[in-house]
């Protein structure tokens, strides 16, 4: 590759006027052409550095291949012939995934029981692929993955789940792999399939701006981590595809014209990710596949426009850190992400800072072009994600590892942030947004925050002798082992906030004091949530899961007529006073131990 050497790639320097845009959670069409040559000279020092680690131990990452300096010529010679062909092919998100998985099996960051060549070996594949984009003729051998070749921004052979290798040319664009007696012919610039091969689809929507993307079903390196099987949509799947997508562009274009204009060319694959029982639709981006979006199927073409709002928010700060160090290193610290139910270090709450501000963004327009039901809904998402991006993104600005210059673009994000402060919504959806915000914080705090065991015993030897406690030391984090827990109360707001019924609480095992408390704390009837939730944490009825929900929504009813105190304890450290009833006993009332402990806290912040 001809700059592909370090003296070659060219110097960026991001124009001031673009961080300060960037900053402020929007972008454009410009800013997005400006950070693909960006990760273009990214993407080509990474498969520079992955053709000279091959050529520094080919035994060991090639194995029965041939040397990495025929791959070098190959790439070097389809760059002079075809360029645009080259980056192209070069920028394919998921040819970023493929190299930096190989270099981290390399690195040890990543194991696999298939041999290290096989990884590797993805270059020659890469080489065939380019060869054949520039018209070029050309002959090697490619690595077989599970019985599949996988050509990227092309397709994938299916061969013989025997064979480890095959024999590859290229000559006129059209591709050959022989596999003893067996050959598959494959001319990539045809979208059709055939027993052996399943071609990578493209989709085309929109006539202004236009979003055109791989429907990536196939690729192994098309997901977040390890290598996957293909998962080949049907007809039927890839129509519902095609019209999800065509729905969602057009709901973009119409109402949030300038976030299609800067995603048109920011997203160029869509990877169908499986369904995941007890998840919504889920979504994600990889740092390393820029202008990737992988989502599960979405029930309807606005969640899908969320998504893709979320996603590609995640690829523009990406390529923006690839550029400038907004945070120093990981240093082990972890923080309270109001999305998510896990802690997460300082990088992953600026990407999600940056994410819900997107999102708070659309549904802040969304709100507009809606009504009745569907308006209130749009009011409450937006409420939410305003009230979890500010204090996300206060958090972030906080830490201390960020860097001036990650200072400076948190500012800017909360500046306009703050600015949605005055726009206002009814105060009944205000108040569920609260609900929500209030109970995934708390419930973050109950299963994350650990109180030390000394400072437990001798708060609950002070309340048995009758006495005063002594100061409340902080917490530490110590992650919860799993990664989700069950929460029942955003799906009552939202149905609330619709004005639809709250579902009955009869519980048909017998136990149905918690479903109780839910549904009056979400109506409003704070005396009956607490009656209720003092219920459920006095029972031993309920599981980990229903133990944990009856002490968060004690934490956001608890006190309602009581001294503040009593509140102030459960709300801002609910952990605490759940640990000091724990160890002085379950028939002790918590609401006491709750206004007991208040002075212990300090004064209010």
């Amino acid at each position: 590759m001809a700059d592909a050497h370090p003296n070659a790639i060219p110097r960026h320097r991001l124009p001031v006027a673009w961080f300060d845009t960037l900053s402020t959670g929007t972008g454009s069409a410009e800013i997005t052409q400006y950070l693909w040559k960006t990760e273009r000279s990214r993407r080509l020092l990474l498969i520079s550095t992955l053709l000279d680690t091959a050529e520094e131990d080919p035994d060991r990452l090639l194995g029965p291949l041939p040397a990495a300096g025929s791959v070098r010529g190959i790439l070097t010679a389809a760059q002079a012939a075809a360029p645009e062909a080259f980056d192209d092919l070069m920028l394919y998100p998921q040819v970023g995934s493929w190299a930096a998985y190989a270099l981290r099996r390399h690195r040890g960051g990543a194991s696999s029981d298939l041999p290290l060549w096989v990884d590797f070996g993805g270059i020659h594949a890469l080489g065939l692929a380019a060869a054949a984009r520039a018209g070029l003729t050309w002959s090697t051998t490619v690595p077989v993955r599970d019985g599949c070749v996988m050509l990227p921004a092309a397709g994938m052979a299916r061969l013989s789940a025997d064979v480890t290798t095959v024999e590859a040319s290229t000559t006129g664009g059209v591709i050959r792999l022989i596999d003893g007696e067996c050959e598959v012919v494959i001319e990539p610039w045809r979208q059709m399939d055939t027993d052996e091969w399943w071609c990578l689809r493209r989709v085309r929507v929109g006539d202004g701006p236009t979003l055109t993307v791989w429907l990536d079903d196939l690729d192994p390196f098309r997901d977040l981590a390890d290598p996957v099987p293909p998962a080949r949509l049907d007809g039927q799947a890839f129509a519902r595809w095609c019209a999800l997508l065509e729905d969602a562009w057009s709901l973009l274009c119409r109402d949030h014209p300038d976030e299609a204009a800067a995603m048109a060319d920011g997203v160029v694959s869509l990877v169908p990710l499986a369904p995941v029982p007890g998840w919504d639709t889920r979504s994600a981006s990889n740092g390393e596949a820029f202008g990737s979006v992988m989502v599960s199927e979405p029930p309807d073409a606005l969640t899908l426009a969320v998504a893709l709002v979320h996603e590609y928010q995640h690829i523009g700060l990406g390529g923006l850190m690839h550029l400038l160090r907004l945070a120093g290193e990981d240093d082990g610290s972890l923080y309270y992400a109001p999305w998510r139910d896990d802690p997460r270090p300082l990088h992953g709450l600026l990407q999600g800072v940056y994410a819900f501000f997107g999102i708070a963004n659309f549904w802040r327009r969304h709100r507009r072009t809606v009504s009745g039901p569907l308006a209130a809904l749009a009011d409450l998402e937006f409420a939410y994600a305003r009230t979890q991006t500010i204090e996300a993104a206060r958090i972030v600005r906080g830490a201390a590892a960020l860097t001036d210059q990650g200072g400076r673009f948190v500012d800017g994000l909360l500046a306009r942030l703050l600015t949605w402060s005055d726009e206002t919504v009814p105060a009944e959806v205000t108040r569920l947004a609260g609900i929500n915000a209030d109970s995934h914080r708390a419930g973050w705090r109950l299963r994350h925050l650990h109180i030390d065991e000394r400072q437990v015993a001798a708060l609950a030897t002070a309340w048995t002798a009758g006495g005063t406690p002594p100061s409340a030391g902080p917490a530490r984090i110590v992650p919860h082992p799993d990664i989700r827990w069950h929460q029942r109360i955003p799906a009552l707001t939202r149905l609330r906030a619709q004005g639809k019924r709250l579902p009955e609480t009869t519980d048909p095992q017998g136990w149905h004091v918690l479903s109780a408390a839910e549904n009056a704390l979400v109506a409003g009837d704070l005396a009956a949530s607490e009656a209720a939730y003092n219920k459920a944490v006095a029972s031993a009825e309920p599981g980990p899961d229903d133990e944990l929900r009856a002490w968060v929504g004690l934490a956001l009813a608890g006190g309602a007529g009581r001294h503040a105190g009593t509140a102030r304890a459960l709300r801002e450290r609910p952990e605490l006073v759940r640990a000091v009833h724990a160890r002085i006993g379950g028939g002790t009332d918590p609401l006491d131990i709750a206004a007991w402990l208040a002075p212990a806290l300090g004064p209010p912040g």
